[in-house]
């Protein structure tokens, strides 16, 4: 699997989302359920994670 990297800051208001299965991140103003590269799923990397 290729190392994810970071896109530009996401702008304000945009979440950073990381894709599960092929690693890919984007940001979004919407919130993302799936992958836009893959179709995979995604994780809210901006969100806390809960322990």
């Amino acid at each position: 699997m290729p190392t994810p990297t970071d896109p530009a800051p996401c702008a304000e208001g945009e979440d950073l989302y990381e894709c599960l299965d092929c690693g890919a991140r984007c940001c979004s103003a919407e919130r993302l359920t799936s992958c836009p590269d893959c179709d995979g799923r995604v994780e809210n990397l901006t969100e806390p994670r809960s322990e």
